[in-house]
């Protein structure tokens, strides 16, 4: 980008107002959906898919750049790529919010795939991974840029900007939104087995914390869940007991899961849990709820258990205490 193209993007910023103020992306608080159950089309809202990968933090530009998971945690070791590409935008101070993705052989993401290379950390086998399983990320906010601060923009100023400054293909891509047609696309999302669509409401500045501008319909109902025990077998376990946070520090009983396990699932599982137990009764072994799961159900019986959970994912990205019950806002 040149000079020139720079200083008509510093001078959009000041025309729509942006305040001029350094923003810290150590103490951005990112903004959440809160859950729908049925998909919606309405002026003013757009439209956009909802990736399987990482939620993740971009800052950086004109040669650096940190990335962060949603919890905060440090995410540059384990995507080089996804850095570099950052590091080479032509900006100071830009902060980025997107998905990190890992795409298999169709195109879709794989959060298979994404997870394994989140647990490549040491440089080498991090340089490797990118090359042989190389993410994207996926940009869906601006959220600053050039000394100014973006977030009281409205959605479609902060998207309009990503147009302009983002680069056309590589590692970096834009999340392109659809506008008032949400049923249409979640049909097609559906068809092609993809998570769900996010639709937000096209003026809404950027807020930290759950929203109820940005709403997540997901194809299937699923959740996050802290595996509070598991009942043993000859071969990893049985089925795992969850749990879900209070917000009080308390945990609300959800029943039990046992199906949707590969082997590889059932080994590492095992191995991460059987450190955290405390307790042993009625065929069960109670954990400390560090790890999270997401679990695909029907619905939520009338006691309060899952209905026909399967097991989906290991949750690496999340804390068991962010595990609130769907419709809450905060689950993600």
């Amino acid at each position: 980008m040149s000079a020139a193209n720079l200083e008509e993007i510093r001078a959009e910023l000041a025309r729509l107002g942006a305040p001029r103020a350094a923003v810290d992306p150590a103490a951005v608080e990112l903004m959440k959906p809160q859950a729908r159950e049925r998909p919606f089309s309405k002026a003013g809202w757009v439209f956009e898919l909802k990736y399987d990968g990482f939620r993740m933090l971009a800052a950086g530009g004109a040669g650096e750049a940190r990335l962060r998971y949603r919890g905060g945690a440090e995410a540059t070791r384990a995507f080089p790529e996804l850095a570099r590409a950052v590091a080479a935008l032509p900006f100071q101070r830009v902060i980025l919010d997107g998905e990190a993705v890992v795409l298999d052989g169709e195109g879709r993401p794989s959060f298979q795939r994404l997870q394994r290379r989140g647990l490549r950390t040491r440089a080498i086998d991090a340089a490797r991974a990118a090359v042989d399983a190389p993410a994207t990320l996926v940009v869906f906010d601006f959220l600053a840029c050039e000394g100014f601060d973006l977030r009281p923009l409205p959605l479609v100023e902060r998207k309009s900007l990503l147009r302009r400054v983002l680069p056309s293909a590589g590692a970096i891509l834009l999340a392109e939104e659809i506008p008032e047609r949400g049923e249409d696309l979640y049909a097609a999302v559906a068809g092609m087995g993809l998570e769900g669509i996010v639709a937000k409401r096209a003026q809404s500045p950027y807020r930290g914390g759950p929203s109820a501008d940005w709403l997540k319909v997901r194809v299937d109902r699923s959740a996050d869940f802290a595996v509070v025990g598991f009942n043993p077998a000859h071969r990893g376990f049985a089925k795992l007991h969850l749990a879900m946070s209070d917000g009080a520090g308390g945990w609300i009983y959800a029943g039990t899961v046992g199906t949707g396990f590969s082997r590889e699932d059932l080994a590492e599982i095992s191995a991460r849990l059987e450190p955290a137990a405390r307790a042993a009764s009625h065929g069960a072994v109670w954990v400390e709820p560090r790890l999270v799961v997401e679990v695909r159900y029907k619905e939520w019986t009338e006691g309060g258990h899952l209905r026909h959970p399967v097991f989906l994912r290991v949750r690496d990205d999340k804390t068991a205490e962010e595990c609130l019950r769907p419709g809450d806002g905060l689950a993600e």
